[in-house]
């Protein structure tokens, strides 16, 4: 979800040169600090492991020299730790996310003939704004775990389901394939996607009774198209899935779910055996789909359950976020100031995937302790 700007990725060589056009609405006494250096101070500083406000000052004043060499900016002085805050909540969240699409090519991905795209919201526990927390929403491919497109969001969480539905439509996502979680199982999202062409996967429960009951009876009484089992073993679990998917386009559904195309009921049973206790689980999931599976039943429904699957690994990136970068221990009482920092973490998470790094927290601490590799990775993926 950007707006554009007046240049293109070639009249810059780097990121760093990307963000000299950055808006500065501050007056002339409080251009001290180059927008650009201190921005790309903090995302280096986060990437070498620091994540709360006072640790990104001390990396900015102990990593001064360097900081000024690697950014070229020679003449940067030190943020003091009462205006970084200050500087960081007065940035705009839209035209920096603007700039980090466009340099990063973002927008040429989203054109490519990729596979799933996974949708899910993240609250971020620290901030507080008028009682209300501050939270983002997050487009990441299945394959590639890249982030595609974000969005900030404040209010409660029924205010997350209009924000997806916008930035479905501003990132062109909505005519794509895309996975979603039962909170944006509604008719007006589900008719977006499927009336701009696109595909969806997504879960219904409790929250659709109705809808609900009759993917629980039907899946009793119907015949599956296809079925398939798996099992994998890892983190001390042994799982356990099967899956069905049902031909549903004949059952009698209410009329406000007409515009949404709904084709496939797909029913995953999965068994978790906790190795160490020995102690076993069950459920049962229901998803929908538009998705027809009329000209190869069985390829498209694992084309389906691995999607449904893909969906809860990409999950996994809110864990990166809170453990590995500290997101939420981290407390703001601006929410600009939050979602700016939110935003700079998601690019941090980007660049450590173009990093083809395995293991985030491993390549943090290696980060810290040898500049030279990191600003060599830093130059190779032109943030430098």
């Amino acid at each position: 979800m950007s707006r554009n700007v007046a240049y293109t990725e070639a009249d810059v060589c780097n990121f760093v040169e990307a963000l000299s056009q950055l808006p500065d609405d501050r007056d002339n006494r409080g251009k001290r600090h180059a927008l650009a250096f201190v921005v790309a101070s903090v995302v280096l500083a986060i990437l070498s492991g620091r994540s709360k406000v006072s640790s990104i000052f001390r990396y900015l004043r102990n990593r001064m020299e360097w900081l000024r060499k690697v950014t070229q900016y020679p003449e940067a002085r030190v943020v003091s730790r009462a205006h970084l805050p200050r500087l960081l909540a007065r940035l705009d969240w839209l035209e920096l996310n603007t700039l980090i699409d466009r340099h990063f090519g973002v927008q040429v991905e989203l054109r490519a003939n990729h596979a799933w795209v996974a949708i899910d919201g993240k609250t971020l526990r620290g901030t507080l704004a008028s009682g209300q927390k501050q939270s983002g929403v997050f487009a990441v491919s299945h394959a590639r775990r890249t982030l595609l497109a974000q969005a900030p969001m404040t209010g409660s969480k029924a205010s997350e389901i209009a924000v997806v539905r916008d930035l479905l439509k501003a990132s062109g996502l909505e005519a794509h394939k895309v996975t979603l979680d039962a909170h944006h199982c509604n008719p007006t999202t589900t008719a977006q996607i499927h009336q701009a062409g696109g595909q969806y996967v997504i879960q219904v429960k409790e929250n659709q009774p109705i809808l609900f009951k009759q993917c629980q009876d039907f899946a009793v009484m119907a015949a599956p198209l296809s079925s398939h089992t798996e099992s994998d073993k890892g983190h001390g679990r042994l799982t356990t899935r099967e899956g069905q998917c049902f031909d549903m386009s004949g059952l009698n559904l209410a009329a406000r779910w007409s515009d949404s195309g709904l084709h496939t009921l797909v029913v995953i049973q999965r068994q978790t055996l906790t190795l160490a206790k020995q102690k076993t689980t069950d459920e049962t999931a229901y998803y929908l789909s538009n998705q027809d599976l009329a000209s190869d039943p069985q390829t498209q429904a694992q084309e389906l359950t691995g999607a449904i699957r893909q969906h809860w690994h990409v999950e996994s990136d809110n864990w990166i976020r809170d453990v590995t970068l500290d997101e939420d221990n981290i407390k703001t009482k601006s929410s600009n100031q939050a979602q700016v920092m939110s935003g700079l973490r998601s690019l941090a998470m980007r660049l450590l995937r173009r990093f083809n790094v395995s293991n985030f927290q491993e390549a943090l601490e290696d980060f810290a302790d040898c500049p030279s590799r990191f600003e060599a990775l830093l130059r190779r993926v032109k943030f430098l």
